[in-house]
């Protein structure tokens, strides 16, 4: 029977290592005379990109890119269907990549083509993972390396599947899972879990929560906050260097409930990617205790960029607020890392309202000290009818 074999795991834990090196163990020990090796870095190394910024690129972007996230379900499709294949030709498949939340695929896959699935998570210290990838002269991937260390050893389906290799040689790991290589098999009780936990995120289950789909198409959602997005969230802005506060997040979904605010959380092909929000009586700005609506937080994840996700975020808040007010405002950093989200006010329809610049929740009197840091506030808004 052709079995599979997936290494997962952050970088720099030696998945790609030990994918080679597990292959070349089951062939030469006579327990499989040919082995098919897939490792999935392989096909994100095809996307090449220009060295050179000229007319490819617009306000620091590439005109037409294709985003992380297609990138990333492309490789998946690369490689199931490759493993398919192999599978198909009666061959055991090892392959080495990452994974967040793709079990399901490898589950499904093993079930289609009968195969038994085995799972190992590698991991090791921080300190290890590190030196590693110093070593290899990848220094901006330590820190992404540090949060998928963190996120791998604590997601649900990957208990029981975690192999720390620190300090352990090629072949002390070898050794460790071939002891214990039935308690990394995955099992169709797993298969049936996940299918049962998507069922329970469905259209109607998801109502009787409380939980409230603003927008839908095949690819984006547009929901109601629930109780595992402030983590993603905090998870993410960790990974750019910014020093979050998780409890920020964590009072979006109490204001929610409170009716003090509305929540819009964007999640492009199954993972979370953005979030705005919508304050109903603002206490802020020069137009706190009133009822106009104000715009607040909107956030798109850099690796989607350019895919729309803002507007369409903005296209739901907008269609709240006008349900309760002839105007919504919102306020815009006056600085260049606010450059697009300026622009994209301003084609919507927002206007300065006249209040001049605000600093640190203030408005700002006229050749007053500042600095040009976050809390210096421009103040827009648009008529909605």
């Amino acid at each position: 029977m052709a079995d599979i074999y997936f290494f997962s795991g952050p970088c720099g834990v030696g998945k790609s290592t030990l994918a080679d090196a597990f292959a070349k163990h089951l062939a030469n020990t006579g327990q499989l005379k040919q082995v098919y090796v897939i490792h999935g870095d392989d096909f994100h190394e095809g996307f090449v990109e220009t060295d050179y910024k000229d007319s490819f690129w617009q306000d620091g972007q590439a005109s037409d890119p294709i985003g992380w996230l297609e990138i990333l379900k492309f490789n998946w499709e690369c490689i199931i269907e490759t493993a398919a294949r192999v599978l198909s030709r009666g061959l055991s498949v090892v392959i080495d990549y990452v994974v967040e939340d793709e079990l399901p695929l490898l589950l499904k896959l093993a079930k289609e083509h009968d195969a038994k699935l085995y799972y190992v998570v590698l991991t090791a210290s921080k300190e290890t993972i590190t030196k590693r990838i110093l070593e290899r002269g990848d220094t901006d991937l330590v820190e992404r390396a540090l949060f998928l260390k963190n996120k791998l050893e604590n997601l649900p389906e990957n208990q029981g599947h975690i192999l720390d290799n620190t300090a352990k040689s090629i072949s002390e790991e070898i050794a460790e899972i071939e002891k214990n290589l039935e308690n990394y098999r995955c099992s169709l009780k797993e298969d049936a879990a996940n299918e049962a936990q998507e069922a329970a995120l469905s259209g109607d289950d998801r109502s009787k929560q409380g939980i409230t789909i603003y927008y839908q198409d095949d690819k984006l959602t547009i929901r109601s906050m629930e109780a595992g997005d402030p983590q993603v969230i905090y998870d993410t802005y960790m990974t750019y260097g910014w020093h979050p506060q998780i409890e920020y997040y964590e009072n979006y979904m109490k204001e929610e409930q409170l009716g003090e605010r509305l929540t819009f959380i964007a999640v492009w092909e199954g993972a979370v990617v953005g979030l705005c929000t919508l304050v109903l009586h603002p206490k802020e700005g020069p137009w706190a205790g009133g009822d106009y609506p104000e715009i607040v937080d909107l956030a798109v994840f850099y690796h989607v960029h350019n895919l729309g996700i803002g507007n369409k975020l903005l296209d739901v808040a907008e269609t709240e607020a006008a349900k309760r007010a002839d105007m919504v405002f919102l306020a815009v950093g006056v600085h260049s890392g606010y450059g697009p989200a300026q622009r994209i006010y301003v084609k919507r329809g927002y206007i300065p309202d006249g209040s001049g610049v605000w600093y640190q929740n203030k408005q700002l009197d006229q050749y007053a000290p500042c600095v040009n840091d976050d809390d210096l506030l421009l103040f827009m808004s648009k008529k909605l009818r």
